[in-house]
């Protein structure tokens, strides 16, 4: 009776067994939210925390303005001299001086402006409703006997102790006479009897400026100084200041590291110890099913703890008057945002490689002695964004944790530079497929499911038998690895100043080789993944051939409008300097030989793109998703990798993923797309070596803007005829391999 009842649930109309498996797994991970969002550690870790934390920090950066201000409060001089006569002049004598000095202070500025005030000056300002500019000392001048002056600076009743001493006038002598001296004694080591010292003596020789000036006036005698000096006043806009700003994105990141553990941990290493795993697994979902429903748990906690931190952050900022202050125009609502999401690739990322390390653990505390040295690894890319010194360079864009928290950082202090928050942004998301991949490894084995011993190698060891194909997770795994890889060494090794440019291009064409090539097959080696069905090493038919050869020629008008697309659609970042960069490159192509520049940059990279894009990664895709689909996503990453390397070539490199797809799903080979891409290159190769004797002809190519439609209607013949008889070459193969799915 029930299984009538179940059968003919099966067979309504309008229930695909995918709709189901969708509906499974989305109760699934309702179940698992509920689970987790009911425990109360997950309530003070996502709400009670942020609401104590931050009004706390907004406390402390407050109270740390405020001392840092007491420090700096107005000083208090008490100065001893002899007698009251002393006394007069001596303040007389300090008054005219200090006049002098304000004076001499007032026409510097006339001349040149000032520093402006720092963030910690404004915020202060700010929060104390004053100025905090230049600090005058509480002068005090008091008169002691001349025999207690010095027993009273040594015992720190006065800070300094001006006696008073006349030299008598030599008349047989000429030159400058001191008539008036004061003795000034003070500690010796003592920062405030010598701050002190300092005070009275800049005063006391400006006050001599001042009369020297007067009696030379008096005289009508004009002297010159043989060596003045002057003061130049140097604003700190260019020198690297602590910035609090650069706190942010360590309390972020701590605060979501600290949302996502104690889910991860229950879900797995939990269950196991309250032995509710294996009915989990026992219910009618896949294994890969599962481990998404948790990763779907731990990253909506891990979201929702990044959300509640950063708006709780950003209210306690705005509401204590700190934001404005001590992070300047970078603490507004849009960047906030954008952190936002670099916290949720963040937390995407964290996720899964939580997963990956609570599903080996047995025990919620043997979980939590893997994840402690994950989180303490955590605070290394925070402490980094510390130091002001520090530049967001080019391999901290391709460094996992240290690329988001720099470019956090940087969207903070309004100082991002387009081409590394792509790679950032760009290397994450690999990381965060790559992550996921070997999460599922791990949580699929039997060895961690059940409990029994396993190691880190079983998830590199080789496979019995051969495989049609790479798995999913070994070409998320490729794509991790590359494209950091290729950032760095195409950024520091092939682009070097001190190589000629015929080393770069040999250079280049070796990292080619290694990462491209080099990678995907000893991927493939490890996974045993066979030549012809994996990687797509078969033999073509020669019509596929000729097909490819005619595409390739009659591709590229098409693909250059698409680039100028791009431009006008501000995809492509190119300013005046980058082209003028380009021009150069392009000026030294000439010392270097044709056909070293068709070697390196034409055949190399279209036989290792082609066997890293077309075949390992192609054959991977294919067998978890359709044949449009494997194209698309194939030609995506096309596009990612050579937009990261060069800025502008997303769409034209996508859309030349898409012809190379489609060449390779209909000829089950990537010998054609070899040949197509190889023609395609040389093609424009060769037309930017002659560049200059092609515009001096009569080919009506002078516009360099557009091609002549004339060129246009010809590569459009020629892609028809290239697509036509691809179909007609690969027509009898797609209908044996349709009757074979069926």
């Amino acid at each position: 009776m029930s299984d009538d009842a179940n059968q003919s649930i099966e067979r309504v109309p309008g229930r695909p067994v995918r709709e189901r498996q969708i509906g499974r797994l989305g109760r699934l991970v309702l179940k698992e939210l509920r689970e987790i969002l009911r425990d109360r550690r997950t309530i003070i870790t996502l709400v009670v925390m942020p609401l104590l934390i931050y009004p706390l920090l907004a406390v402390a950066f407050q109270r740390f303005l405020f001392t840092s201000l007491a420090s700096n409060q107005e000083p208090v001089y008490v100065i001893g001299v002899g007698s009251e006569i002393d006394q007069q002049m001596l303040a007389r004598q300090m008054h005219a001086g200090e006049a002098s000095m304000s004076e001499q202070e007032k026409s510097l500025d006339s001349v040149k402006s000032g520093p402006e005030p720092n963030a910690a000056a404004a915020a202060a300002k700010k929060l104390l409703g004053g100025d905090v500019g230049k600090i005058e000392p509480d002068v005090t001048i008091v008169a002691y006997p001349d025999e207690d002056l010095q027993r009273f600076v040594a015992d720190s009743s006065l800070h300094v102790a001006v006696v008073h001493r006349r030299d008598r006038r030599k008349e047989d002598e000429k030159g400058l006479q001191t008539p008036l001296v004061w003795e000034l004694i003070y500690r010796a080591g003592s920062a405030p009897s010598e701050a002190a010292l300092h005070f009275v003596e800049s005063r006391l020789q400006a006050f001599n400026k001042v009369g020297l000036d007067a009696e030379l006036k008096r005289m009508g005698v004009v002297v010159a100084l043989p060596a003045a000096t002057e003061r130049h006043p140097v604003g700190y806009a260019g020198a690297p200041n602590f910035s609090l700003a650069a706190l942010i994105p360590l309390i972020l990141v701590l605060m979501t590291v600290t949302g996502a553990v104690y889910p991860a941990i229950d879900l797995t290493a939990g269950e196991r110890e309250r032995g509710t795993l294996e009915t989990l697994i026992a219910a009618p979902v896949p294994r890969l099913g599962l481990l998404l429903a948790k990763y779907s748990a731990v990253l909506t906690v891990a979201l929702l703890t990044a959300v509640v931190n950063l708006i709780g952050m950003t209210i306690t900022a705005h509401s204590s008057g700190l934001a404005a202050g001590l992070f300047g125009p970078g603490m507004s609502w849009g960047v906030v945002i954008k952190v936002l999401l670099l916290l949720a690739l963040f937390a995407a990322f964290f996720s899964a490689i939580l997963l990956a390390l609570t599903s080996c653990a047995r025990s919620f505390k043997e979980a939590q002695a893997y994840i402690i040295p994950l989180m303490l690894l955590c605070l290394v890319p925070g402490i980094l964004c510390l130091i002001p010194s520090l530049e967001f360079a080019g391999w901290m864009a391709v460094t996992p944790l240290v690329n988001i928290v720099m470019l956090a950082r940087d969207l903070l202090e309004g100082t991002v530079q387009t081409g590394l928050a792509i790679a950032a942004i760009c290397s994450t998301i690999f990381y965060i497929a790559a992550a996921i991949a070997v999460a599922a490894r791990i949580f699929g084995t039997d060895a961690i499911l059940y409990g029994s011993q396993a190691t880190w190698a079983d998830l590199v060891r080789r496979p019995e038998e051969p495989q049609p194909s790479a798995s999913l997770a070994a070409a998320m795994f490729g794509l991790a690895l590359m494209f950091p890889t290729y950032f760095v060494l195409a950024n520091d090794l092939a682009r070097s100043p001190e190589l000629s440019m015929q080393s770069r291009l040999q250079v280049c064409a070796i990292i080619t080789i290694a990462v491209f090539a080099g990678i995907p097959v000893g991927i493939a080696a490890i996974g045993r993944v066979s030549w012809s069905t994996g990687l797509g090493a078969c033999r073509p038919r020669w019509a596929a051939l000729l097909a490819a050869a005619v595409l390739g020629v009659s591709l590229w008008p098409t693909a250059h409008e698409i680039f100028l697309l791009s431009e006008r659609l501000g995809l492509s970042w190119l300013g005046g300097g980058r082209i003028a960069a380009a021009e150069a490159i392009l000026n030294q192509f000439k010392t270097v030989s044709l056909a070293v520049i068709l070697v390196t940059l034409g055949l190399v990279p279209a036989a290792c793109e082609e066997l890293c894009f077309r075949g390992f990664m192609f054959g991977a895709l294919r067998s978890r998703v359709s044949g449009l689909w494997t194209v698309i996503i194939s030609a995506i990453l096309f596009g990612v990798f050579h937009e990261v390397l060069s800025s502008g070539r997303l769409l034209p490199s996508m859309f030349m993923g898409l012809a190379l797809g489609f060449v390779r799903l209909r000829s089950g080979s990537i010998f054609p797309g070899m040949l197509l891409h190889a023609i395609h290159n040389c093609l424009l190769l060769t037309m930017s070596y002659h560049r200059e004797a092609l515009i001096g002809s009569k080919l009506d190519v002078e516009d360099i803007a557009h091609l002549p439609l004339s060129w246009h209607a010809a590569g459009a013949v020629g892609v028809a005829a290239g697509v036509a008889l691809l179909v007609w070459a690969t027509q009898e193969r797609t209908t044996v391999n349709s009757v074979n799915s069926v």
